[in-house]
């Protein structure tokens, strides 16, 4: 969920990544901002980036002997392994436990990558070094296009305030987000793939789309409570509203959907000599390359009635985005043509984001349940709770966010302190099983 999924505290971890009501979730509904702090508590403290651990003290992850000595690189018993490197940095707040790993496409015996594609008689297969099928679905991060740039301009790195006056706020802050990239077979290779054999003239082809985009946003929001509303079967219902306009001016962006393939001929042969076909785009923007400006609107509404607190949050209502920059366009050569091109968007392009939440006294100690439900480029959800037993915090939860996920927390609340951790899940890049992590968090109270 772009930049917001990576200022998830430990407390939201711990319940699978779920997102209580609270002043903490203005940017996915901006009437959360007028929203009482603390009535569903708050994630508390810093975050320890127990990740720097997994970076220095795992070989396969510790880049530091490769900056020393280069030339180790080549040497195949060298441990390091990037896509382990990579999964740790990019999850640096968590200690990774299982992190990703290339060792299923590197052979032993050369320490290289090695992927073979056996395209004989009419037959095809994409294999490890072993021969064993590899899945041509790879990515990593979640690729955009330009029609959900301004839907989902991440949030703020940091904010900045420039105003606050009772219900109104403005404020300044840097983004960078929308970083992805996808490479898939097209619906030709799939087919060929699971059956094995060749069609008479037909493209075989695999597609590689990547996104990303950053630059600074300015935010004017106005949130408030508006007076309680009395219905018979609810009793009085509290209602709080909010909106947001924000202006962004766009430094860099990146949008490609490039595919590279081979054609058969009639008698569905490919020949091995042939030049590969080369079709689609890339688009980007740099600084003294271009730029890009969007305006967008967001809205929200709150409602609170019997314990139970229901949100709905509307981003790009109504938005606005253009990107101009540079143009490689491909038309089957392997020679793109170049050209000063532009991206915009206008209308309706919308994020959605449900949530609910309500505390449930008990015997002993308190409850607090809770789901969300969002759609950007696709759909989310999370489940979860919290047992709250005198100064003990206990949570789990499970979603579903670019694959299954699963959440388990504790805490402990002290005079003056607090400390958190969790147990965390997310998708490996690129070989996609589900890694592990560790996280923590300590808060101080002087």
């Amino acid at each position: 969920m772009s930049g917001f999924s990576l200022a998830q505290g430990v407390r939201s971890l711990g319940m699978a990544g779920l997102v209580l009501p609270g002043p903490g979730a203005a940017y996915l509904n901006p009437a959360y901002a007028a929203y009482p702090a603390g009535v569903y508590g708050s994630e508390a403290g810093f975050q320890l980036p127990l990740g720097l651990l997994g970076i220095l003290l795992r070989p396969e992850s510790n880049p530091i002997p490769i900056l020393r000595n280069p030339q180790s690189l080549s040497d195949p018993s060298n441990p390091f392994d990037f896509l382990s490197f990579y999964d740790q940095l990019t999850h640096i707040n968590s200690l990774l436990i299982n992190p990703a790993s290339s060792t299923a496409f590197v052979n032993p015996n050369t320490g290289y990558p090695e992927i073979q594609i056996i395209v004989e008689a009419g037959r095809i297969q994409v294999t490890d070094y072993q021969g064993r099928p590899l899945n041509l679905d790879l990515g990593l991060g979640r690729t955009i296009g330009v029609a959900s740039s301004v839907a989902l301009t991440p949030a703020p790195l940091f904010r900045i305030p420039l105003l606050q006056e009772g219900s109104l706020y403005l404020e300044l802050g840097p983004y960078a987000g929308g970083f992805g990239l996808a490479l898939s077979p097209n619906s030709a290779l799939r087919q060929a793939l699971a059956a094995g054999s060749l069609q008479p003239n037909t493209e075989y082809a695999v597609t590689l789309n990547a996104s990303g985009l950053s630059g600074v946003g300015l935010s004017f929001g106005y949130a408030t409570r508006l007076p309680e509303l009395p219905i018979p079967e609810l009793g009085r219902v509290r209602l709080y509203t909010g909106g947001r306009g924000e202006g962004f001016y766009g430094l860099a962006y990146l949008e490609s959907n490039l595919s590279v393939g081979l054609q058969t001929d009639a008698q569905g042969q490919i020949d091995p000599n042939q030049p590969p076909v080369y079709r689609g785009s890339i688009f980007y923007t740099y600084p003294g390359n271009g730029n890009g400006f969007g305006l967008r609107a967001d809205l929200g509404v709150v409602a609170e009635a019997r314990g139970v607190t229901v949100g709905l949050g509307i981003r790009n209502l109504l938005g606005f985005a253009r990107w101009s920059g540079t143009e490689l366009v491909w038309n089957g050569s392997s020679s793109p043509t170049s050209a000063q091109a532009e991206r915009s968007s206008f209308g309706f392009v919308p994020a959605f984001f449900l949530n609910a939440a309500t505390k449930v006294p008990l015997e002993m100690g308190q409850l607090t349940l809770g789901g969300d439900l969002g759609y950007e480029t696709r759909l989310y959800g999370r489940i979860g709770g919290e047992y709250a037993l005198g100064p003990g915090r206990f949570r789990a939860g499970l979603g579903f966010d670019d694959g299954f996920r699963i959440g388990l927390g504790a805490g402990v609340t002290g005079p003056g302190f607090s400390l958190d951790a969790a147990l965390t899940t997310h998708r490996a890049p690129l070989v996609g099983h589900t890694v592990f992590g560790i996280a923590m968090s300590l808060g101080l109270n002087f």
